[in-house]
């Protein structure tokens, strides 16, 4: 009894330390998506809060994820599996909103971003680096210079 507490509590703890962060990179609900957040799988209600039960359950359905084998206990290799693949999905997720708000802002669709519309875009951190990144020098940055290693962009 006291050690499912403990690895429940561990759980709970590890799920809920993720909980802001994903949800703050995600933009679940609260920033406009209507991809489900990390938040809302646990709300099941849909009361914008976590009860302790929705936490027990969230928890368990967690635990049932990461124990791969079904043996009942979660190994080291099994939780660095799932944080190996949380972090795919996470780095999934954020190059997929970095492909839309870059459509988005190629407002002539050449597939090419100007200094105008990475500034019509208020796209922030390309509009301060735009010269360094724009490594052929015409005007536009393509998706082949936003690729390039940070090294290799600056001239030497």
């Amino acid at each position: 009894m006291k050690h499912t507490r403990v690895i429940s509590t561990m759980l709970a703890g590890l799920a809920f330390s993720g909980l802001a962060l994903a949800d703050h990179h995600e933009g679940g609900e609260m920033h406009g998506s209507t991809t489900p957040s990390t938040f809302s799988k646990f709300d099941k209600n849909n009361d914008g809060r976590i009860s302790r039960d929705e936490a027990r359950v969230g928890a368990d359905s967690m635990f049932s994820e990461i124990d791969t084998n079904k043996d009942g206990f979660i190994s080291k290799e099994e939780m660095l599996a799932h944080q190996k693949t949380m972090h795919h999905e996470f780095r999934e997720g954020m190059r997929e909103r970095m492909r839309e708000h870059w459509k988005n802002a190629d407002k002539d669709g050449d597939g090419a971003l100007s200094r105008a519309e990475v500034e019509s875009a208020h796209m922030k951190r390309l509009s301060r680096d735009f010269d360094k990144l724009d490594t052929n020098k015409d005007g536009k940055l393509t998706e082949d210079e936003m690729k390039m290693p940070m090294r290799d962009r600056a001239p030497r």
